[in-house]
């Protein structure tokens, strides 16, 4: 099976506005603080990855082999959660809400891949406190969002407009029909092509403006190009005729 590409989204975390709790506390105005930089801290990114779907079939085997299987997802990962701190998460999508501590992490990173990413996704991130009285007291609240596959990107005319939002392999808008897209493509591919004349001409106005700032330097550069050839071609003839002789 061929193996697929993978695209990293640039691991950076889309952020909406947050919410910083300043509630009253049963911990010390120190302790407070302490657990408010703590939950800055914490942030949410994502990345486009190969997941294992387990055995499938090769249609391109004659004795019809097993071959792993792969679904593009995306791996979901929450930074810098400590043993001070604990996360709730919850998506907008299925309104799962899960617990996390510093023990479920990979030294204070939360991992996770998902396979189900045919709708785009906000996360809501709550940080809470793990320790001294005011253990269990929410500090922070902040959300992201993942983007959507797009199946569009498949398409074998998506290879010739790599640069059209909708033949990227993931994205943050919502589905549209085909014949939307169809359109969509067209007058992108119109623009691309009045961008390309616009920069072509623009490119012959440059040298026609560059040579008449420079009409004299150009000719006489010209001139002794040629001189230079006429004479390298004599002295060269001369040599063979030369060793003719």
């Amino acid at each position: 099976m061929k193996k697929i590409s993978i695209l990293i989204l640039g691991l950076i975390t889309i952020l909406t506005p947050q919410k910083f709790v300043y509630a009253e506390s049963s911990c010390s105005y120190s302790e407070q603080v302490e657990f408010n930089n703590l939950a800055a801290n914490v942030q949410g990114t994502y990345e486009a990855v190969d997941i294992y779907n387990g055995k499938s079939i090769n249609v391109d085997s004659e004795d019809e082999e097993e071959v792993d299987s792969y679904v593009r997802g995306l791996r979901i990962s929450i930074l810098n959660i400590t043993d001070d701190i604990y996360i709730k998460l919850i998506d907008s999508n299925s309104k799962n809400e899960r617990t996390y501590y510093y023990k479920d992490t990979n030294d204070g990173v939360l991992t996770f891949d998902v396979s189900d990413v045919f709708a785009v996704t906000e996360y809501t991130v709550e940080v809470y406190a793990n320790k001294h009285s005011c253990a269990g007291e929410l500090y922070r609240t902040f959300t992201f969002t993942t983007p959507r596959y797009n199946y569009y990107s498949a398409m074998d005319i998506c290879k010739d407009n790599p640069g059209f939002y909708y033949c990227q392999e993931f994205v943050q808008s919502t589905e549209i029909g085909i014949d939307n897209f169809y359109n969509m493509l067209e007058n992108y591919a119109k623009e691309e092509e009045q961008k390309q004349e616009e920069e072509n001409k623009n490119l012959w106005d440059k040298i026609k403006d560059f040579y008449k700032e420079h009409t004299v330097a150009v000719n006489i550069g010209a001139s002794v190009l040629v001189i230079v050839g006429v004479t390298s071609t004599v002295i060269l003839v001369k040599k063979r005729r030369s060793r003719v002789l």
